[in-house]
């Protein structure tokens, strides 16, 4: 790993930058993340699948599910994009990621819970809950790639936020949106394509009509990727604005040049 090679330029974005590179990093990246999209997917399609046809659960519980599953399963993307900053998609393996996303997961179960848990209690004390839902938004990152504690995350994720709440409350509005946005082009594309293009109806149901559809859980599943590049380039954003995180990479660098340099002289 090369620490002057970072595959993302570590310089200050505006939010609006951020979100435009989430899409472009997932497909420069695409090699690791449609593996990985096809595992999370098939297992939270299954888990849909499951619920809606087999249990004969309403589709607002389903969807209640579909987002659980999201917010634990797009740790599964941070960790990756976290290996992608300074490696190619060919040096990344998925079991790689898959395993070290399993050693933090109790430490992240632990943080999301909290987290939500915080934004219930503040919501019901009137207190502005766009500020804190800011503050808290980086949890994931500072959980699963700085190995913080599932409480002291939160802490992390607030002092990064500090006195930038109001661009990151626009970021953090975006990746609540994108698995609607998702879920409404997939329910679309799917039902234009099988109705009116093979004449076959709405075998997998209809957003609009039913309340959901396979399509459009399909949609929602696949948008993981996209939001967690999003809020993983926001974090590698404040990193950079706050800490000067480029500048701190380029000297453990050549500290760790000069250190190999010595072991070959010695």
């Amino acid at each position: 790993m090369n620490l002057l090679e970072a595959r993302v330029a570590l310089r200050p974005r505006s939010m609006s930058d951020v979100i435009d590179l989430a899409g472009p990093f997932c497909v420069t990246n695409r090699r690791l993340f449609v593996p990985l999209a096809l595992w999370v997917s098939a297992v939270g399609g299954l888990l849909a699948f499951l619920c809606r046809v087999e249990a004969g659960w309403p589709w607002w519980a389903v969807w209640l599910i579909i987002a659980a599953y999201l917010l634990l399963a797009s740790g599964v993307y941070t960790v990756a994009a976290g290996e992608l900053l300074f490696r190619a998609p060919a040096e990344v393996r998925v079991s790689r990621v898959l395993a070290r996303f399993r050693r933090r997961f109790s430490e992240f179960l632990v943080a999301r819970v909290v987290q939500l848990v915080a934004l219930a209690f503040f919501a019901l004390l009137t207190i502005p809950l766009p500020i804190f839902a800011a503050r808290f938004f980086f949890t994931t990152e500072a959980v699963l790639l700085e190995s913080g504690s599932g409480l002291g995350s939160l802490a992390r994720s607030s002092r990064l936020v500090l006195y930038r709440g109001v661009p990151c409350f626009g970021l953090a509005l975006a990746c609540l949106a994108a698995p609607c946005f998702f879920a409404v082009a997939a329910d679309l594309l799917g039902n234009t394509l099988v109705d009116l293009v093979f004449e076959m109806g709405r075998p997998a149901g209809s957003l609009w009509s039913d309340g959901g559809s396979g399509y459009a859980v399909a949609g929602a599943l696949l948008s993981s990727p996209f939001v967690a590049s999003a809020s993983f380039l926001g974090y590698i954003d404040q990193r950079t604005r706050k800490e000067g995180w480029d500048i701190q990479l380029r000297f453990m660098a050549l500290a760790d040049a000069e250190n190999r340099n010595r072991r070959i002289a010695s």
